[in-house]
């Protein structure tokens, strides 16, 4: 008996040994508040759980101890601890630097550390934004024009209307996201990128070449990421004044704070600008904008494992350019450009946490656009409505983690003007995708993916995507990665609608355009003392197939499917070097960019070859930052096909920071570069002009100042 007593006690022990618990309260380092829904997991194993209501994870931990645990949450910084005994241990989470060298992405659903990710992403972060606040606080088309391979292209003198390209592409290939779910395309494409600010977004991810087979087609060049901020524990309070030497006054406020069961962020901007005829020609270059945007975001806290997020986004636009004797007398008979657009934007997101290795997402958006477009020759009015709506479910294993989804989106489109020969349409898309990463080894990441959609008017797209990185050390990567894309054809992307609208022809059987594309870049990144080094090499191709395109002439505008390819090559350098308390960056892109089935003209219009770009930022003081910008941009054709000059661009920029008050003066295009002193920007005469394509800047040079104070 004494003998079984003994072995009884013994497996006991062995039991304990291997299994031990160990719990962990996770707080605040600042304000001491319990963080519910905070992830906590042993190291290198799937092992984990969720802080409950009290802040509290508790962990069966199998083996001896001591364990290390991987203790994170959104809006901190990740702590590593390590635990020698069982019982309850305290750790408190500072909350992230906007100086954080790990950032996490969320365009490819994984919730994944960037450096983690074999698809080469670009972020953007929360210093960038609160930089670009200060120096275009009215929307974010200079900050992504300071990225290499984007090339933003304003095509409208009237309006200001501008678009991103990616890699040389056309704008339209450009799927802009929010939060990660569609709100723009089409139609409401229109002042997109114009119309959302800086101060709002905590991060912009930008994944360039095909993305397809992540979030459906209109991504065959590239996807932009807005994501918006969070709110955190500490109460904030960020208002800024602008005004610019185009006399354009910008107001921007947002208020957010989190508390223990509810979170919410407030955004509201207001942009009053008016015409300004630069080149003194009579046409107003820099249109006149009354703009307002209003951001509520809602975020409920339902239990330690589940969030639901809710939001609105409301934006009021109203611009008018065009010849100034318009302006100041509303005569219609002059030349003119007016646009009213009124966008409501709706998303919810629900994310519940089964466990600390797997999670259930479901979202939805839905975005209503009324658009007015007042011209000389015609006007035009129409509504669109786009809605989305995803289910998606993500599982975490040792050394892969799988995400398995579907979603349903449409758009319908109705034309109200009788005399534009533009049908309205009803498209809806069902498609479900799989997306697997795969670690077989520390060095080496395998990411692969798969989309089927079917849309109700051409049919299936089936959609394979692959990336592949591999860690040769510590400072060298190597990446690779390519898939298949699409676009379904809508008159609406390819059509100048301050131009082109009443002299559309009959559009009918027109098909999809498909592509196939691939990116890979080498990575160097070293730290040496106070130095830091990155360098990337990249490396890029895309094919359209079908490529839809258009002729103008008599009896007016027809679009076709081109029977040869659109293709594009290129290759992008990229340095970044901080010494000390400077900072520099230094990148080159070169983009060939072919019309195939243009034997005459395979260039095309307005796209750069070449554009060599540089940044230096230098920390004076702890009040005080100067930095400067250069760009040289080369290799473009005008409208006639006939080469023009390159241009360089200089920027600079001093800021001083004190206590909650921030002070920026900055100029832009200080050598005064316009378009107006190459070629004109019409041809014709001023009482019946004929608009030019844009291929350089024509506002010239602009000062502005702002202040920023912030809580």
């Amino acid at each position: 008996m004494k003998k079984l007593l003994l072995l009884f006690g013994l497996v006991c022990q062995c039991a304990l040994f291997a299994q031990q618990q160990v719990s962990v309260s996770v707080k605040d380092a600042q304000t001491k508040e319990t963080l519910i829904g905070a992830a906590v997991t042993v190291s290198g194993t799937s092992t984990g759980a969720v802080t409950d209501g009290k802040g509290v994870a508790t962990l069966n931990i199998s083996g001896a101890l001591p364990a290390s645990l991987k203790v994170q949450y959104v809006g901190y910084e990740i702590e590593e601890v390590k635990v020698d005994k069982p019982g309850r241990q305290e750790v408190f989470l500072q909350p992230a630097s906007e100086h954080l060298d790990e950032v996490t992405v969320t365009s490819v659903r994984t919730n994944s550390r960037i450096e983690a990710i074999p698809t080469r992403i670009e972020v953007l972060g929360l210093e960038d934004t609160q930089e670009e606040n200060g120096i275009m606080p009215g929307n974010i088309s200079s900050l992504l024009g300071d990225i290499a391979g984007i090339q933003m292209q304003e095509v409208s003198a009237a309006s200001g209307n501008t678009y991103a390209r990616i890699q040389g592409l056309n704008g339209r290939y450009t799927q802009l996201l929010k939060d990660g779910l569609p709100l723009y395309g089409g139609l409401s494409g229109n002042f997109g990128i114009m119309q959302v600010p800086p101060l709002d977004l905590k991060q912009i991810e930008i994944i360039k070449g095909s993305c397809s087979t992540l979030y459906g087609g209109d991504a065959i060049g590239g996807i932009i990421n807005l994501v918006s901020k969070d709110p955190m524990p500490q109460q904030e309070l960020s208002a800024t004044i602008n005004e610019t030497s185009l006399h354009e006054t910008n107001l921007n406020v947002y208020l957010a704070k989190k508390y223990k069961t509810f979170g919410y962020t407030l955004f509201a901007g207001q942009t009053w600008r008016q015409a300004t005829d630069v080149n003194g020609d009579g046409l107003s270059e820099s249109s006149r904008v009354r703009s307002t945007v209003i951001h509520p975001k809602f975020q409920f806290y339902l239990d330690p494992r589940s969030t639901l997020t809710v939001d609105y986004t409301g934006t009021f636009d109203n611009r008018k350019g065009g010849d100034m004797r318009y302006l100041s007398s509303g005569n219609g008979a002059y030349y003119h450009v007016g646009t009213q657009s009124d966008r409501h934007s709706m998303t919810a997101k629900y994310v519940n946490n089964l466990s600390s290795t797997s999670n259930i997402t479901v979202k939805a958006s839905g975005s209503n656009l009324d658009q007015t477009i007042d011209t000389r020759g015609y006007n035009f009015n129409a509504n669109q409505l786009l809605y989305y709506s995803e289910l998606s479910y993500f599982r975490q294993f040792d050394k892969m983690n799988w995400v398995v989804g579907a979603n349903f989106n449409g758009d319908q489109f109705h034309n109200r003007s009788a005399q534009i020969l533009l049908n309205g349409y009803s498209y809806n898309t069902l498609g479900g995708f799989v997306q697997n990463t795969y670690n077989p080894m520390p060095a080496l990441t395998i990411e692969s993916g798969l989309r089927a959609d079917h849309q109700n008017k051409y049919g299936w797209f089936v959609l394979p995507r692959l990336s592949v990185m591999y860690k040769f050390s510590k400072v060298w990567t190597a990446r690779v990665n390519g898939g298949l894309g699409y676009m379904t054809p809508n008159p609406l992307n390819y059509l100048d609608l301050e131009q082109d609208l009443n002299r559309l022809t009959f559009v009918s059987g027109l098909k999809p355009e498909r592509s196939h594309g691939v990116n890979a870049d080498v990575n160097f990144q070293k730290r040496i003392g106070d130095v830091t080094l990155n360098l990337n090499q990249a490396f890029f191709a895309s094919f359209i197939n079908s490529p839809v395109d258009s002729l103008s002439g008599f009896p007016g505008v027809v679009l076709y499917n081109a029977h040869k390819a659109l293709r594009t090559l290129g290759a992008q350098t990229y340095m970044r070097l901080t010494v000390d308390d400077w900072e520099i960056y230094l990148s080159y892109v070169y983009t060939h960019v072919n019309k195939l089935y243009n034997g005459d003209h395979q260039q095309p219009i307005c796209t750069p070859r070449h554009n060599l770009s540089n940044t230096m930022m230098y920390e004076l003081s702890k009040n005080w930052s100067v930095g400067l910008e250069n760009s040289l941009v080369a290799g473009q054709i005008n409208q006639d096909y006939q080469s023009v000059k390159a241009y360089y661009i200089m920027a600079a920029m001093l800021r001083y920071s004190t206590g909650h008050l921030t002070a920026v003066l900055n100029g832009e295009n200080l050598m005064n570069v316009r378009q107006s002193r190459y070629e004109p920007i019409f041809d014709g005469t001023i009482d019946n002009p004929q608009m030019r394509q844009l291929w350089a800047p024509i506002e010239g040079r602009i000062l502005n100042l702002s202040l920023t104070w912030k809580l």
